[in-house]
């Protein structure tokens, strides 16, 4: 990393909180580089966040004054001016190279994590990290757009809970089986609960099996004693 934004965008992805991150002036620095030479071979954030830069690089009319030889008074003030002016350029700076996809993903978080969309719908969300948040908000974008779809739940409940798959009944188009080969826990109840509710209308019909497959007439592999769920 070598650049503002990439601080920001690595954030994004990893799930940090944008204000955990502590931007400090860099005592030693390269002419050629915005953040100190211990990120240029780095790829992730690590604890406890905190970032250092050469302030002169790109911003060097803002900050010149603030970090003059022969200025030694109020440290703590300038400290705290200088995390709120690197904090909104590091923002602007991720802005200019969003696209409107992102921009609107960026925006639909937003609301949900202010419980725009209820408290609950908040804390399902905080269960998200990373890359499964860009798949969910992706998702919503999806379904404002074109309107509920089965192929699209499938597609957002496979790509966020692994080991899963979403049968569709033959003899009911509104009942839904969903098999999860994974051990029944409150975390992972919780997200199937979002992701149903938020893709799918009230009309379907929707059974979860965990762990053990229900099972299939003519599929040995699902009708093997001790291994299937009863229906």
């Amino acid at each position: 990393m070598n650049y503002l934004w990439e601080i920001m965008l690595a954030a994004k992805e990893q799930g940090i909180d944008e204000n955990e991150i502590n931007f400090k002036a860099a005592r030693k620095y390269s002419p050629y580089m915005e953040l100190s030479e211990e990120f240029l071979n780095k790829a992730r954030l690590e604890e406890p966040y905190t970032v250092e830069i050469n302030p002169y690089y790109r911003f060097q009319p803002i900050f010149q004054a603030m970090f003059h030889p022969d200025l030694e008074e109020d440290p703590s003030l300038r400290r705290g001016l200088f995390q709120l002016l690197v904090h909104q350029l590091a923002e602007d700076d991720l802005k200019m190279g969003m696209t409107r996809e992102e921009y609107y993903k960026k925006l639909l978080g937003e609301a949900i994590r202010e419980q725009v969309y209820g408290k609950e719908a908040a804390d399902a969300f905080a269960l998200f990290k990373g890359k499964e948040r860009e798949i969910l908000l992706e998702g919503m974008l999806t379904l404002y757009r074109t309107g509920e779809s089965l192929a699209l739940f499938r597609h957002v409940m496979c790509a966020l809970i692994s080991d899963c798959i979403v049968y569709n009944s033959n003899e009911d188009p509104f009942e839904i089986l969903i098999y999860i080969g994974r051990k029944k826990s409150e975390e992972l109840c919780r997200k199937n609960a979002f992701i149903i509710k938020q893709f799918l209308g009230i009309r379907y019909r929707v059974d979860l099996y965990y762990e053990y497959h229900f099972g299939i007439i003519g599929i040995g592999e699902t009708m093997e004693v001790g291994e299937i769920a009863i229906c």
